[in-house]
C-alpha cells in the first residue's frame, strides 16, 4: 500500500540529485596570466582578455591577481580580486 507513495518519492529524490549533480559550478577562482588572459580552476585554457568581462568596479592591477569568476552558462565575468586573510 504504502509503496507507491515511497517510489515516487523515492523517484523525485534521485532526479533531484541528478540535476544538482549535472549543474556546472557557478563561482570559480583564476589568476591573471602575464598576458592579461584568466586561467580559472574550472576551465584550465587561458581565456585571452577579449573573451572575458570585469565588472565595472574591479581593477585588475597585474599578472598573477588572483580573481573571484562568476560563470553565467559559458561567458566568465571577473567580479572581484581575492587577497590573502591577512590583507588589510
Amino acid at each position: 500500500m504504502g509503496n507507491e507513495g515511497i517510489n515516487k518519492l523515492a523517484g523525485v529524490l534521485q532526479g533531484r540529485m541528478h540535476h544538482v549533480a549535472d549543474k556546472p559550478q557557478v563561482l570559480d577562482f583564476g589568476v591573471i596570466q602575464g598576458d592579461m588572459s584568466l586561467l580559472t580552476n574550472k576551465f584550465p585554457q587561458p581565456i585571452p582578455q577579449s573573451d572575458y568581462m570585469v565588472c565595472r568596479q574591479v581593477r585588475i592591477r597585474k599578472p598573477g591577481d588572483r580573481v573571484l569568476v562568476a560563470w553565467v552558462g559559458d561567458d566568465c565575468c571577473v567580479i572581484d580580486l581575492v587577497l590573502p586573510g591577512t590583507a588589510g
